[in-house]
């Protein structure tokens, strides 16, 4: 079959994309806060002989408003007058200097890729005080490339020179540096351990005035000081060449994996079977939590593994990825070994480039948005956290990541704190307040003696897992929680550590029981005899809020064993017992995923809507259509407009009681549906 350019359908159906400018349209803020459409196509040495023209239409027709693009560090694709910079032999004239400014001509911004992990078997061969060595003494030299040590003069230094001469010469738009700190193994997996250089040597010694350890050892306070060293040291580099770059472009953008000294942090998704079907909503939420001032570009990977760069994953992974950064507010980014025009596994680029491109088209509702949620998890990581996550996104509860530094918590209508135990009396204090300014507080888990607006109560003890243990579901907490689905269950299974508690006096309610492990064989045997009065809920008003607690990890039975009895019991405390007013209800199976978000201007709000029907197992394949989705929303103004961005159409909508009624009737793979207000 003859080569294409990716494939005929991609060309036609991005040639259709009206493409925006790559320009921030909030020019007051730097440009790479506002979500970009980032390609890495990551060349190798052959990659310079590849038609340029094509190059740049390819990147177009993708839909990208950035582009990775290698410049120097292992390779130079420019004519580098540097003595230690290898120049690739393969280009003819100056490859990064003529991509940069056909690029630019179309609006695309370029960010220079630079890897200084390693440097050519010749140039080490001069240098090899600039070398990593392994615990056996001996340098790496991988495929003619030598591993270079953080501590040595080759990144200490050097380095330096080889930006300056790049930045000196090229309006590159930012910097992204590749196998950054000291790595210890090779690419074929073979683990080399720490480093031995005499700059480690003597720099770890001037840290913590100990000898720099032979091997690994986490149970060792000198291995443990190293990787305090280690740490330390890949930090200050970076806000060293912050600080360098800086001086001479303010308007670079700075991108590594790590959060020192840059403005863009990177991650990958990068497993051939996917990483959880909420990895990446999680990982989006959680970065742009946590990190400040700064932006996410996470690559979506397009090849399975490593030592097979040239096979890609299921595209419909890769949509998946790249679809739940994007409608959380992060940088779309999608990285291949070698340019579009010389993939051998063309598989899915298509729906990759339509996924870019609906962005593109629809960039005045994208770029500038913040979440609408009303509930909150407090992200405190495990399989407690993570099958919380999945209850919520099952069951169509909006939700955002929090922690307690967060300024917003406040303004969240609920939030759940998984396994409580554990938390300080400060965090507790914040959580008091919280419940009683009128918040809704959901907590699983041993509770904190600190933790008032739960008590009176009497902790009795934490008993361990048990073989033929239950929780009952009496009829007065079935006609509580107002659950259809509850209908047919009297209990569910227990199989973990339960916090029992007495109640200590009025005003908390005790819900559910604990059945006791008993008797599970031979079947003429398996029955319980006995009903605790144990509560596996408890339930109580504090101030003008309400707090309720699982004294079990609920998260994790669900997570785990997926047992529909689980997760209704979570969602009739959230809707019931805790009375959250949802303002976003929708009426579709499990297997849609929603985002909610709304412009900080308050011209529009929108809810995203993503189709995982097509995943089998870890296998992700075409999506089955979805019909007749319903949206009731509750709008912060008046609904003039709604619209489907990717179908391009109008929805009939109805306003009853301050809510607005929508149907989607169709939802193949995604679709954000558009409210947009009256004036």
């Amino acid at each position: 079959m003859r080569r294409r350019e990716i494939t005929t359908i991609v060309l036609l159906a991005m040639a259709l994309a009206p493409l925006v400018s790559a320009a921030n349209p909030a020019e007051s803020s730097p440009w790479w806060l506002t979500p970009q459409r980032m390609l890495q196509t990551n060349l190798r040495e052959i990659d310079a002989t590849m038609d340029l023209d094509r190059y740049v239409r390819e990147v177009k027709a993708f839909g990208a408003n950035v582009v990775l693009f290698n410049v120097g560090g292992i390779v130079a694709n420019y004519p580098t007058d540097l003595q230690f910079h290898w120049r690739n032999t393969f280009m003819q004239g100056d490859l990064v200097g003529t991509v940069l400014e056909r690029l630019h001509r179309e609006d695309v911004r370029v960010i220079g890729r630079f890897d200084f992990s390693k440097i050519s078997e010749k140039f080490a061969a001069q240098h090899p005080e600039w070398l990593y060595v392994s615990e056996k003494g001996e340098n790496v030299n991988y495929n003619g490339q030598v591993h270079a040590c953080v501590s040595g003069g080759y990144q200490q230094e050097y380095m330096l020179k080889i930006l300056g001469e790049a930045i000196d010469r090229y309006p590159l738009d930012g910097v992204f540096f590749n196998m950054i700190g000291y790595t210890r193994s090779d690419y074929s997996g073979n683990y080399h351990g720490i480093c031995q250089c005499d700059n480690c040597k003597r720099r770890f010694a001037e840290y913590s005035g100990m000898a720099l350890p032979a091997t690994r050892d986490d149970s060792s306070p000198v291995y443990r000081k190293y990787v305090e060293f280690t740490r330390m040291m890949s930090d200050k580099q970076f806000h060293r060449v912050n600080a360098f770059l800086k001086a001479k472009r303010p308007d670079l953008a700075i991108c590594t994996y790590t959060s020192a000294g840059v403005d863009v942090i990177r991650k990958e998704s990068n497993r051939p079977l996917g990483q959880g079907t909420y990895y990446d909503t999680h990982k989006a939420k959680w970065t742009l939590l946590t990190c400040g001032q700064r932006q996410l570009a996470n690559c979506a990977v397009h090849f399975m593994r490593i030592p097979f760069r040239h096979a890609a994953v299921s595209p419909y992974l890769t949509v998946r990825r790249i679809w739940q950064h994007m409608v959380n507010g992060a940088w779309l980014d999608f990285y291949c070994i070698g340019p579009l025009q010389r993939q051998e596994d063309r598989t899915g680029l298509n729906l990759t480039a339509a996924l870019y491109n609906f962005h593109a088209r629809n960039e005045e509702y994208l770029l500038a948005t913040k979440p609408a949620a009303q509930a909150a998890l407090m992200w405190r990581g495990g399989d407690e956290s993570e099958g919380l996550l999945q209850v919520l996104s099952e069951n169509q509860v909006a939700f955002e990541l929090t922690r307690f530094e967060d300024p917003a918590l406040a303004s969240y209508a609920l939030v759940i704190v998984p396994d409580a135990d554990g938390l300080s009396d400060q965090q507790c204090g914040i959580l008091d307040r919280y419940v009683a300014a009128g918040g809704r507080l959901l907590l699983t888990g041993k509770i904190p003696p600190a933790l008032k607006c739960l008590q009176p109560i009497h902790f009795r003890q934490t008993r361990p897992a048990e073989k033929g243990s239950y929780v009952r579901i009496r009829p007065n907490d079935r006609q509580r929680l107002e659950r259809n689905d509850l209908e047919d269950l009297d209990l569910v299974f227990l199989n973990g550590p339960f916090h029992a508690y007495e109640l200590g006096g009025p005003g908390v309610k005790g819900l559910l029981r604990l059945i006791p492990g008993d008797m599970f064989g031979p079947p003429e045997k398996c029955y319980y005899r006995k009903v605790s009065d144990y509560p596996g809920l408890l339930l109580k008003e504090h101030g003008q809020g309400t707090a309720a607690c699982f004294p079990w990890d609920i998260g994790t039975h669900y997570l785990r064993q997926g047992h529909l009895g689980h997760a209704s019991l979570v969602i009739g405390t959230i809707d019931t017992l805790l009375d959250l007013d949802r303002a976003l209800r929708v009426t579709a199976p499990p297997l849609v995923e929603v985002t909610h978000r709304v412009a900080p201007d308050s011209l529009y709000e929108w809810v995203a809507l993503f189709n995982h029907s097509g995943q089998r197992g870890h296998v992700l394949h075409a999506p089955l259509a979805i019909d007749d989705i319903v949206i009731d929303l509750k709008p912060r103004r008046a609904v003039k407009r709604v619209r489907l961005l990717g179908a391009g159409s109008d929805l009939a909508f109805a306003n009853r009681d301050g809510r607005v009624e929508v149907i989607v009737p169709r939802l193949d793979h995604y679709e954000i549906v558009l409210f947009e207000y009256a004036e």
